[in-house]
């Protein structure tokens, strides 16, 4: 019995809430009702995601409602596999082709955006020139002003750059950086282009490699649909930071916007008089009868000017 409660204790501070953060598990969940572009989407970017994703494949198991309309049912899964993010795909005639990316904290919803998937290639479609390496780390390039200026395309990039970003490394080897996710406006009204491409390097004749990117999939246009944001006390308690990683500020000490660090210092009043107090000087400037010396010099003047006015 006792190995069986260290082995739930085990299982349980792995869950618990930790000061570095793990990898976040994604859920690929298969609606009640969806279409063959729908469940190739899933597929690749289940595979984008390895090795931290998990399909959830079966009708009987996931209910005709989206997390929209009853996120109990993505909530149950996250709980199940201990997983922070998430990926629903549906199809029906109101909403075509339409997939759910959202993330969750403490195993509720988070914020969650809906897109419908249209012009989309699938992986099958490229040349297999180069797939990338297996739990490799991904390059990010957001193009578009929109991004900085429309919320729902900040949570988009937000959200897609939590998805795929793996584990935070303090350094990586070039080799890892072996494929890059690209999101940039389209040309129709709340269009993200999504695109993925394989870093290709080459000989160049000096030590900086040649650098190309091929496509290689998956290659989707994702307009907006519905949106569901964070309300404001959640959004809080899930940004807070925990007290082991608050700095504490130090006083008189600021750093200036090029980064050098600048420190104030406090000097007490000093006693200039005392100071020299104590110090023996050296041999070379030691006379002997040097003070009767300074008196008779002081004297010979002062006698020379009686006899003057005498």
């Amino acid at each position: 019995m006792e190995k069986k409660k260290g082995k739930i204790q085990r299982h349980l501070d792995k869950r618990a809430p930790k000061v570095n953060e793990q990898v976040k598990t994604g859920l690929f969940i298969r609606g009640h009702k969806v279409s063959g572009l729908v469940s190739d989407v899933l597929s690749d970017m289940a595979a984008l995601k390895k090795p931290n994703a998990l399909k959830y494949n079966k009708k009987k198991s996931n209910k005709e409602m989206g997390p929209f309309e009853d996120p109990t049912s993505v909530e149950f899964f996250s709980q199940k596999s201990d997983a922070s993010l998430f990926v629903y795909g549906s199809h029906s005639k109101k909403r075509p082709h339409n997939i759910v990316i959202g993330r969750l904290f403490d195993y509720h919803i988070l914020d969650m955006l809906e897109f419908g998937v249209t012009n989309y290639k699938p992986v099958s479609s490229f040349p297999s020139i180069k797939q990338n390496q297996f739990g490799s780390k991904p390059c990010f390039t957001i193009i578009g002003s929109e991004f900085s200026k429309d919320h729902r395309f900040k949570i988009t990039a937000n959200l897609v750059v939590d998805f795929f970003r793996g584990a935070v490394v303090s350094s990586i080897n070039l080799v890892g950086l072996d494929h890059v996710v690209v999101l940039s406006v389209g040309p129709e009204k709340d269009t993200i282009l999504f695109r993925h491409y394989a870093v290709l390097m080459k000989k160049s004749g000096t030590r900086i490699p040649k650098v190309e990117l091929q496509e290689i999939g998956p290659s989707m246009d994702l307009v907006i649909r519905r949106q569901h944001l964070a309300s404001p006390d959640l959004e809080k308690e899930a940004l807070r930071l925990p007290s082991q990683m608050v700095v504490k500020k130090k006083k008189n000490i600021t750093t200036t916007p090029m980064g050098d660090t600048v420190g104030t210092v406090h000097v007490h009043a000093q006693n200039v008089e005392k100071m020299t107090a104590g110090i023996v000087p050296a041999k070379a400037l030691r006379h002997k009868g040097g003070k009767r010396k300074r008196e008779s010099e002081e004297e010979k003047p002062r006698k020379g000017r009686r006899e003057e006015e005498a």
